[in-house]
């Protein structure tokens, strides 16, 4: 009986500890600390050994743009007036 209660409080400890650490993960302060930044290094390093490889995302396409044309804000509008088939 004691051993149910015990293990029955284990597991409810651990399920507080795995949802406070899922929604502390989806803050940006999880994503700019060292924790997570060691914990990804170790991931790396360790995982090959159980046959997963961290991959990088590939490169974006780079390309070439130019600005678009300057407006001239002094010049007057143009308004068409409609046509007879219109």
């Amino acid at each position: 009986m004691i051993g149910a209660v015990v293990l029955s409080a284990i597991v409810v400890v651990m399920i507080v500890v795995f949802a406070w650490f899922y929604f502390y993960s989806r803050t940006p302060a999880w994503g700019q600390s060292e924790t997570r930044k060691a914990l990804l290094n170790t991931m790396v390093v360790i995982g090959p050994i159980f046959g997963n490889h961290y991959r990088r995302e590939p490169p974006e396409i780079t390309s070439v743009s130019a600005p678009g044309p300057e407006d001239d804000p002094d010049r007057p509008a143009t308004i068409i007036p409609p046509g007879p088939n219109e």
